[in-house]
């Protein structure tokens, strides 16, 4: 007695190819890189092309360019991820990854596990999320942990997009970089400092050092002659967006992050939150330990000063054109930012949209500098 086709197996590859392209959606970690850093940015509650492909065998093989799109996998089982990738050969649809690392005493992983991986692929996004002093290493730097136990920070997530991808990911100078950034022609740049505000519950908290990249790079930019800043410089050339999310960081610290972001001198759009997202509970801690309530939005309305004068600067000496801040959403914080950002980009020269992004009038914007992810962003 023979089967009965199902009628979707009757339909030809083209109308299959239709209902798998309206199936994906984009990969969760696009919305959940700037929250907080946590080890779950993968995890979705949809999973229809995952069900779809275990229909039958004919809709796997169709479903599965689609389902491994966006890939994800532990640094520590790198090696196991591009077997599986070459033994079914998706490495041409791999279009992102999410690598995920937990770096610990007990368990040391690869920094340069990239290597293996530019190797084989040429995603047109990289996710991480990794311990600090691990992200360091793997962008060819170093930086100051000493003060980590007053952050307790530990993940950030760092994510480098590049606009098309190169023409065979072999030919690549990937084994003579000596940094991720030197991979390739990123041309967007996030990065996800997590939270500050443990921190605050420590007498003089401004005198610590946060874990992070850009306490190092900022103090290079600064600090450090031509020379020094050179090859930094050089790392951040192709970018034209940047994208800083933190959780109240101190104000020096911010310095820092701008003294960084001048070095970025390409650098069309710039965006910044430092303040946590409705949906963030960090704000709960205020009511635990012994911190003044008020001093991490005093570091915030005083960081912003810093940052209008950059962005000020940067659109009359560099090619910044577009300036973005998600907090100017919030109406308590609105209140505070608003004389500050008014006073100093005037609106002569920077042009308010009246929501959060300010755009600079004797520029053309235009789009040719930027794309959008959802062009290139399916199932997870």
């Amino acid at each position: 007695m023979s089967l009965s086709r199902s009628p979707l197996d009757t339909l030809p590859n083209e109308l299959l190819d239709q209902i798998i392209s309206n199936l994906s959606s984009s990969p969760p970690s696009l919305a959940e890189v700037h929250k907080p850093p946590c080890m779950r940015l993968t995890t979705s509650r949809t999973r229809d092309l995952k069900n779809l492909s275990r229909t039958s065998f004919r809709l796997l093989e169709l479903v599965r360019p689609q389902l491994f799109a966006h890939a994800c996998f532990n640094i520590k089982d790198v090696a196991d991820f591009l077997s599986f990738i070459s033994r079914l050969s998706l490495g041409r649809y791999v279009m992102s990854i999410v690598a995920k690392g937990m770096d610990s005493a007990d368990n040391r992983e690869d920094p340069f596990w990239w290597r293996q991986v530019l190797d084989c692929l040429d995603p047109l996004r990289i996710t991480v999320i990794a311990p600090p002093p691990f992200l360091a290493v793997m962008l060819d730097t170093q930086i100051m942990d000493g003060h980590s136990w007053a952050f307790e920070v530990p993940f950030q997530i760092l994510q480098l997009q590049q606009k098309s991808r190169v023409c065979d990911p072999a030919l690549a100078l990937t084994k003579q970089s000596a940094g991720l950034l030197e991979t390739r022609a990123w041309s967007s740049f996030d990065f996800n400092e997590s939270s500050s505000l443990r921190a605050y519950n420590h007498y003089e908290y401004f005198l610590f050092q946060v874990p992070s990249l850009f306490n190092k790079w900022g103090t290079v930019a600064s600090t450090r002659p031509f020379s020094e800043r050179l090859p930094l410089s050089r790392s951040f050339r192709s970018l034209k967006l940047f994208r800083y999310t933190a959780v109240f960081p101190f104000y020096n610290h911010v310095k820092l992050l701008l003294d960084a972001v001048e070095l970025m001198t390409n650098l069309r759009s710039f965006s910044i939150q430092l303040a946590p997202s409705p949906t963030d509970k960090t704000t709960e801690l205020e009511q635990r330990g012994s911190m003044d309530p008020s001093d991490p939005w005093m570091e915030i309305t005083t960081g912003y000063s810093l940052v209008a004068h950059t962005v000020r600067n940067m659109g009359n000496t560099a090619s910044l054109v577009k300036f973005h801040t998600s907090d100017y959403d919030f109406e308590g914080l609105r209140l505070e930012l608003s004389p500050i950002l008014s006073d100093v980009l005037d609106n002569r020269e920077w042009v308010h949209d009246g929501h959060c992004t300010w755009i600079k009038v004797s520029s053309n914007d235009g789009d040719s500098w930027g794309y959008s992810t959802t062009t290139i962003d399916n199932a997870p």
